[in-house]
């Protein structure tokens, strides 16, 4: 006669959940019992196509951007840009607001003095 308990393996029984054998388990935070796995990573849901067409677009615009700053980089001398090379092609890369800010503080001004 089934009692709602059954063996986990680990000498303690725990309460059916009810929910379907093949879905994935996982422990619950604060009490150990188990809970469906939730769709997504960490609980989120999965993107939506929109978020997912956006994301993509973002990642084009971020990257023609890092490649345009990087040319530049490499063909403008040392002197012409304000601090380390490498120091600014690292920024740039990191993120878009690094690219950013070389195009707008990183580079000196043709004719400008030091």
């Amino acid at each position: 006669m089934p009692t709602g308990a059954e063996n986990n393996g680990r000498g303690g029984t725990e309460e059916s959940t009810g929910a379907d054998p093949a879905e994935p388990m996982e422990r619950g935070p604060a009490t150990g019992e188990a809970v469906a796995a939730r769709p997504g990573r960490a609980g989120r849901p999965p993107l939506t196509e929109q978020q997912k067409r956006i994301l993509g677009v973002a990642i084009v615009v971020h990257a023609l951007v890092v490649l345009v700053t990087l040319r530049d980089l490499r063909r403008r001398p040392a002197a012409a840009v304000r601090g380390p090379k490498w120091v600014w092609g690292m920024a740039a890369t990191l993120n878009t607001s690094g690219s950013v800010a070389y195009w707008l503080v990183g580079r000196r001004r043709p004719g400008a003095e030091a």
